[in-house]
């Protein structure tokens, strides 16, 4: 009984192969995760059934460092792969796979996208310190000599360098430093002589235009090993035409979020005082944070301290714990953000507000947000000083002593590429020999 059963699935891999048994051999070495490494391997959304078309093409092709855009599409699957009884399903959406020394991970699907209704606001990438030395073509010796490089070229990307050192580690770095005025961070030492570097949000709006393109230039054409471990792609409705938490819940009710295939829809949590809403702001969000895939949806205007904006954005959050992401998508943001869920494919035709509008309608918001703030706080006081002393000698005797102070909420508004701190390539080193570089355990490195 046991051998008929084999024989008949054995057969059905011929079948399903084009009638070669070596292929068929392939095809089920790859299903069952036992194909060579670097090998592309296209499986439906449902994980339990194979694209035909794709078998005889992509057995023992390697893949790229740089992997090609995908692009989504529907195949019609006459009947399960194997003889376990399965129901067959028909047009799935499939995505592609690629085995990466860690694992068997998804490649990012991408579809046309007629506007650009996403930016980049969040940014992680890595090097191995390996291209430093090669962008000063020479070896350098030090965290610090190193560090300096990357400010050199990190600066000819976006405008701005690393400025300071914090003497503490972050992101399970042994040592970081701040990027620009806050715009981010670099963080170096004890991960395998990789840097990893974070632009912020205040960072990609602060950066000189086209910075995308440059860094996508730099990742694929000079950096040594690079990696995106992070993007965030955001969509803004300022004027909560058609965007808002509430349409939002919605569409994860009718399905907007779960796969074509069918299954569980994705995780959703509601933040914020949904019954009984305060004016600070409600968000929703879609999936686990924890996960490669993350969108969160929150009434940005609110949030910013305008109790009655409609203003709501959409963003999400890919990482590569269980998926590559391709450096293609600082390119084509927009086809990336349109392919994350079914629902917000509906976006491919609008348009998000710039940058510079974007920043602006923030400025709006959190000025009058502070002045208020000002006002209900200290206003009293303001008004005693201003009649005790004066105009002149009450700023005097208030301001701040710093002239380039900003308070937390109000720097995103005064961030500019000018106002950014002096890079540590640029600073004026205090002169000595030369061996006083050397790093402090010795010329040997004991």
């Amino acid at each position: 009984m046991k051998r008929a059963k084999s024989k008949i699935t054995a057969e059905e891999y011929v079948r399903r192969s084009g009638g070669s048994a070596s292929v068929a051999r392939q095809v089920k070495g790859q299903i069952y995760g036992m194909g060579k490494e670097g090998v592309i391997i296209g499986v439906a959304a449902a994980g339990v059934l194979a694209r035909s078309e794709a078998r005889t093409e992509r057995t023992a092709a390697a893949v790229p460092k740089a992997h090609p855009p995908v692009e989504p599409h529907e195949r019609l699957v006459d009947g399960p792969i194997n003889n376990m009884g399965q129901t067959v399903v028909a047009e799935l959406h499939t995505v592609d796979l690629t085995m990466t020394a860690g694992g068997v991970k998804q490649v990012m699907v991408r579809a046309p996208a007629a506007g650009e209704c996403a930016i980049i606001d969040w940014v992680n990438f890595s090097v191995l310190e390996d291209t430093w030395f090669r962008t000063a073509r020479e070896t350098l010796i030090g965290d610090e000599q190193i560090v300096t490089e990357a400010s050199r070229q990190l600066e000819k990307i976006f405008g701005f360098g690393v400025t300071l050192h914090r003497e503490k580690g972050l992101n399970f770095f042994r040592d970081s430093w701040v990027l620009g005025d806050d715009f981010g961070f670099v963080c170096f030492g004890g991960q395998r002589q990789k840097m990893g570097i974070t632009l912020n949000g205040l960072g990609c709006a602060t950066a000189a235009a086209g910075w995308e393109k440059r860094l996508f230039d730099f990742l694929t054409a000079t950096a040594i090993q690079p990696q995106i471990s992070r993007i965030d792609l955001a969509h803004d409705d300022i004027l909560g035409k058609y965007l808002s938490v509430d349409w939002a819940e919605e569409q994860w009710h009718q399905g907007g979020f779960t796969s074509r295939t069918g299954g569980l829809p994705p995780s959703i949590e509601r933040v914020g005082n949904w019954h009984r809403p305060t004016g600070k702001g409600r968000t929703l969000t879609i999936g686990l944070r924890t996960s490669g895939k993350f969108l969160r949806f929150y009434e940005k205007g609110r949030k910013e301290g305008d109790k009655n904006s409609l203003w709501c954005r959409a963003e999400f959050e890919f990482k590569s714990s269980d998926r590559v992401i391709p450096f293609d998508v600082l390119l084509h943001p927009s086809n990336y953000f349109v392919a994350g869920y079914p629902c917000i494919s509906q976006f491919a035709n609008t348009d998000t507000p710039e940058r510079i509008q974007v920043k602006r309608e923030t400025a709006h918001i959190v000025m009058d947000a502070c002045e208020e703030n000002l006002k209900g706080s200290y206003g009293k006081h303001l008004r005693a000083f201003r009649n005790i002393y004066g105009d002149k000698e009450t700023l005097d005797r208030l301001c701040h002593p710093d002239l380039h102070a900003w308070p937390k909420r109000m720097k995103p508004l005064g961030a500019t590429l000018e106002t950014s701190p002096v890079s540590m390539h640029r600073q004026v080193k205090p002169y000595g020999p030369s061996y006083f570089n050397l790093p402090s355990h010795g010329l040997h490195g004991v």
